[in-house]
C-alpha cells in the first residue's frame, strides 16, 4: 500500500516537475511556482513515507526537507521550500524592471535539482 502512495507521489512529482518547465518557457511564471511547489512537497513527503514517516502539514514537510538537506549537506533541498518562498517575488521584481530572468531559471534549476535528489533517496519500486 505504501509502496503504491509512494508511486503515485513520485508520478505526480515529476508530471509537476515536468509541466513547471513548461508554463516557465510559456512565460507563465506563477503557474510554475504552484506546480513546483506541489513536486517539491510530493518528494518530501514521498522520502519521508519511504522511511516510514508521515507529514500531514506544509510546516512538517518543510521542516523535514531542511532536516534531509542538513543531513545530506545539500544546499538545494536545504533552500528549496525558502526559494520558492521568494519566487512570486522575484517575478514581480522582474515585470517592474523588465530584467532578464536569470534568477528564476537559477531557483528553478535548484528546485528541480532537489526534487530528482530526493527521489533518489527513494527505493525503486522493486526494492520497496
Amino acid at each position: 500500500m505504501e509502496a503504491q502512495r509512494i508511486q503515485r507521489y513520485r508520478n505526480q512529482s515529476l508530471r509537476f516537475l515536468e509541466n513547471a518547465f513548461k508554463e516557465m518557457r510559456g512565460g507563465r511564471w506563477l503557474e510554475s511556482e504552484e506546480l513546483l511547489w506541489g513536486s517539491l512537497t510530493l518528494a518530501v513527503k514521498g522520502v519521508a513515507l519511504s522511511r516510514g514517516e508521515k507529514l500531514a502539514d506544509n510546516e512538517r514537510v518543510e521542516a523535514y526537507a531542511l532536516r534531509l538537506g542538513q543531513e545530506h549537506r545539500d544546499r538545494r533541498i536545504r533552500d528549496a521550500f525558502n526559494q520558492l518562498a521568494s519566487f512570486s517575488d522575484a517575478v514581480e521584481r522582474i515585470r517592474e524592471s523588465r530584467s532578464r530572468v536569470d534568477q528564476l531559471s537559477l531557483a528553478l534549476d535548484d528546485v528541480s535539482s532537489a526534487v530528482k535528489r530526493l527521489w533518489e533517496m527513494v527505493p525503486t519500486e522493486n526494492g520497496l
